[in-house]
């Protein structure tokens, strides 16, 4: 067991700051008009959002939502991955950007961090169309930062908005119609060979809209053997349909045929030369290859005055081939379809005299993957190993109300039902290789409730309790026995949340948001390795998450503005023995900082261009169950001016940017309970681009 030490410092400073700021807020609020000290602007105008199923604004809903826009995601810079938008979040860690054959890494509230590869815990929707799969895994490689227009954050397990996820949701919204007209082309260059082009376009016509983002990207990379290429499509179709509809078409498109992998080092093997790829990856020549096009239909319309409906279908495409480096299966291939769609209606009415909007609906998923798994000899496929073919059927049925017990006090309460079904017929049957078909079935209820209190004008207080699930992907069901089909002692993890918050406005140019929650967890699925080949899975007995969340974002003018989100939290195991008898309780759980902190400050003239300085903090933690490989702690500064030149009608930017400016030595990526202390992906060191982008 290892009892780790408590930060004083820190848990004053965030203690502080939860009870400080709406105290301040109430002051501000009970001062004189124009008692502030500051040359005010008009109004914050409000925050809405829609991926609680219900459009409703930041400030009411009552739980953690978090919004970044356009400009903060793209403004100078590189584009490359999500983590430098989702790091901007509280209670939200996104890391492993520079290893894209093992694709981002993104936890909330520690849920997804035991991910080997993609995402987990996290349910992610892309313009309404889900991107996390119906056994639960998610990949963030069709998601083209360049037109990412919206993104919003759900924290914690509400599990009765969409189902199979403790972690939230990732809901992202991608260039719109009516973000133009816009007619855009830019480049951007790089340090160790970075390399992206883009050519963009948005705009309506009458009845019609559309939006189109295609982009080029190709990285040599800062490891040897971590060589990026991938071509991207990014489309939406609109056109209103009478006087209330909205009918929309969506298509993604990815083309990433050479994706190199350099793997995890030993420490030593990093502190001698940040840059070498591991060794058995060279040797197999580890590297991955996918395609996959998306295509959605996403349908709004209303029934009534007082109601509306939306309905979408959606189908998926992927092929994909992954080189591991082993030789004995150590080729992964399939063939993935995925499709279904989902139907729901919203209703603003009146109840027992109260205001009252529900939302009910049903969604409904289905997975087919073609599964095989080959030999690797010396990076080129060998004899088969596996062949299954592997569905995953879901079906969730939910409802969400918003109460209004009166003028200052709403309840949220929410139900969902979700049926899930994984079935593996084992193709691949010989007299040493028997059949390991099966299947496995869930049924699953998962609920929530809030309560929200403006016990201000524009001051609110909250409290919500949720439960949710988190099944085992197909990846994670494997047999540790060597063979295929199910691991029948892997069960779903369950966990239990309790939240309290508050968030305001302070004065016109100051918001903030503070959040504590408390999360049970039974039967966390851990990773391990113990041969130095494949991850496998088992159940832990029970853990906890706690901690405080906190968010300040200030306008000192028109354009000069100034943010910050920060994160303490602990996230310990409570009960877990390991299959080997190793008592793990009171450790905490690998591959999370418990502290965190991003800060930025940003000078924006839209007249003249901008200036933008944000730092990224993550404490020290834990490579491993037994806590004994800790990595130290880190600090980040990076940097991006612009300049906007007038050429006409038209504009110039030409924009420069440094990412880790201060040279700093830290690791982008760990590897969880990875065999022979091969934890480790050292990070990039201090890195340079410039870009030039013309709009017409």
């Amino acid at each position: 067991m290892n009892h780790r030490p408590y930060r004083h410092t820190s848990v004053a400073f965030a203690v502080a700051l939860a009870f400080g700021l709406p105290a301040y807020a109430q002051n501000m609020a009970d001062a004189p008009e124009g008692d502030d000290g500051l040359d005010t602007l008009e109004s914050l105008a409000p925050i809405e959002v829609q991926s609680l199923r219900l459009t409703t604004e930041v400030l009411t809903s009552p739980a953690a939502v978090d919004v970044t826009e356009a400009r903060d995601i793209q403004q100078g810079r590189a584009k490359a991955q999500l983590d430098a938008a989702l790091n901007r979040t509280p209670g939200v860690y996104a890391n492993n950007g520079s290893n894209f054959a093992q694709n981002l890494r993104i936890s909330i509230r520690g849920f997804g961090a035991r991910s080997a590869f993609g995402v987990r815990g996290v349910k992610v929707l892309v313009d309404g169309i889900p991107e996390t799969l119906a056994d639960g895994q998610a990949q963030t490689d069709t998601i083209d930062l360049g037109a990412v227009e919206r993104l919003e954050v759900i924290r914690g397990p509400f599990s009765a908005l969409y189902g199979n996820a403790t972690g939230g949701v990732v809901d992202i919204t991608t260039t719109t119609p009516a973000s133009g007209p816009v007619d855009r082309g830019e480049l951007t260059v790089g340090s160790h060979g970075y390399r992206r082009i883009e050519a963009a376009t948005a705009h309506e016509r009458g009845d019609w809209g559309y939006a189109l983002t295609a982009s080029q990207l190709d990285i040599e990379g800062y490891r040897a053997h971590s060589e990026v290429k991938k071509q991207q499509l990014t489309g939406k179709l609109e056109r209103r349909v009478g006087t209330t509809g909205t009918l929309r078409l969506i298509t993604r498109v990815l083309d990433a045929p050479d994706t190199l992998d350099p793997g995890g080092v030993t420490l030593e093997q990093a502190q001698s030369d940040r840059r070498s790829a591991r060794d058995a990856n060279l040797a197999f020549d580890a590297r991955q290859s996918a395609e996959q096009q998306t295509i959605g239909l996403v349908y709004e319309d209303q029934l009534a005055q007082n109601q509306s409906y939306q309905a979408n279908l959606f189908y998926s495409h992927r092929d994909f081939i992954q080189f591991l480096p082993f030789e004995d299966a150590g080729v992964v291939a399939y063939e993935r379809d995925f499709f279904g769609g989902g139907v729901q209606t919203t209703r603003f009415d009146t109840l027992f005299g109260h205001g009252n909007q529900i939302v009910a609906g049903i969604d409904a998923q289905i997975q087919q993957d073609a599964r095989t798994r080959y030999d690797n000899i010396a990076g080129d496929r060998g004899a088969l190993g596996l062949d299954e073919d592997q569905q995953a059927t879901s079906i969730g049925v939910f409802a969400q109300n918003v109460f209004s017990i009166s003028s200052d006090l709403e309840l949220t309460t929410g139900l969902r039902y979700d049926y899930l079904d994984f079935d593996i017929d084992d193709a691949f049957v010989t007299a040493t290789d028997p059949n390991d078909s099966g299947s496995r079935t869930y049924h699953e209820v998962s609920a929530n409730a809030g309560l929200s209190y403006a016990w201000a004008e524009r001051q609110r207080v909250y409290a919500n309790v949720a439960n949710a699930f988190e099944s085992p992907t197909f990846t994670e069901f494997a047999d540790p026995a060597g063979n295929g089909g199910f691991n029948s002692e892997l069960d779903p993890q369950k966990a239990v949340q309790y939240e309290i918050g508050a968030k305001g406005e302070i004065g016109t140019r100051t918001r903030y948001q503070i959040s504590a929650f408390w999360i049970d967890v039974r039967d966390e699925l851990v990773v391990f390795n113990d041969d130095g080949r494949r991850d496998f899975y088992q159940n832990s007995g029970k853990s906890r998450r706690q901690g405080l969340e906190a968010k300040l974002e200030y306008a000192v003018n028109d354009e000069l503005s100034a943010m910050a989100a920060y994160t303490l939290a602990d996230y310990e195991y409570r009960e877990f023995v390991d299959d080997g008898g190793v008592d793990y309780a009171g450790n905490a759980i690998p591959g999370l900082p418990e502290e965190r902190l991003f800060a930025e400050v940003a000078w924006r003239d839209s007249d003249v261009g901008y200036a933008t300085l944000d730092m990224r903090y993550a404490g020290s933690f834990y490579a491993d169950n037994a806590n004994t490989a800790k990595i130290d702690n880190a600090w980040i500064f990076n940097g991006r001016v612009g300049k906007t030149i007038d050429a006409g009608d038209d504009n110039l930017t030409v924009y420069f940017g440094i990412d880790n400016m201060f040279d700093e030595v830290y690791f982008d990526n760990i590897r969880i309970n990875a065999f022979g202390g091969r934890y480790y992906e050292p990070a990039p060191d201090r890195t340079f681009y410039t870009g030039l982008a013309y709009e017409l």
